[in-house]
């Protein structure tokens, strides 16, 4: 129906958003890793997408949990998704502009720091499992694996692309992404009123 034709176009946009982000952490991490081999890049792009999946699944079910007593939570829920989602964007947009003036996206030299930059970047994604509570189990399970999806190749190409060519593209992502989860945000908006 049409609404599975709204879900994937919003998982697309969704996905669009924080690959970006990954993106981004995939080119510097690239860019620091320029002698290691491509299977690297393909394990930490799994590990991303996967974080990046649980984070949504846990944040759709933390809602599910609440909206199943209370209609009016979902009312609330509804704004608040709209507003972690324009926050994110603006956060985004803050740090693009902040790599302008040089201060480059953090990268991750030990394994344990590439866990907490997969886990801290997948806070957005349980941000977006906050902002479908009205989407089936169906629909978030394609969301996710939309998201996912969108993530593992954003990641690669990003980390084979910092090996090559250097932090220079970082900026653009950002703001490009931060444009991205701002108009999610006014969509959603767009929707409830």
């Amino acid at each position: 129906g049409s609404m599975h034709v709204e879900v994937l176009i919003n998982s697309a946009l969704l996905a669009l958003g924080l690959a970006l982000e990954s993106f981004m952490v995939a080119l510097a991490n690239g860019l620091r890793n320029s002698n290691a081999r491509i299977l690297r890049g393909c394990v930490l792009a799994l590990l991303f997408a996967a974080c990046h999946a649980a984070a949504l699944a846990i944040g759709f079910a933390a809602v599910r949990a609440i909206a199943d007593n209370v209609a009016l939570i979902e009312r609330w829920l509804t704004w608040i998704a709209v507003t972690v989602l324009a926050m994110l964007g603006v956060k985004m947009i803050v740090e693009g502009i902040g790599t302008c003036r040089g201060h480059a996206v953090k990268t991750a030299k030990r394994t344990a720091e590439y866990f907490v930059q997969s886990a801290v970047a997948s806070f957005d994604a349980f941000a977006v499992g906050l902002a479908v509570p009205n989407y089936s189990v169906v629909e978030v399970a394609l969301c996710a694996g939309i998201i996912s999806a969108v993530i593992f190749c954003f990641y690669f190409v990003g980390f084979t692309a910092g090996k090559k060519f250097g932090v220079r593209f970082s900026r653009y992502a950002a703001l490009i992404g931060g444009l991205v989860f701002i108009g999610v945000a006014v969509e959603i908006a767009a929707g409830a009123v």
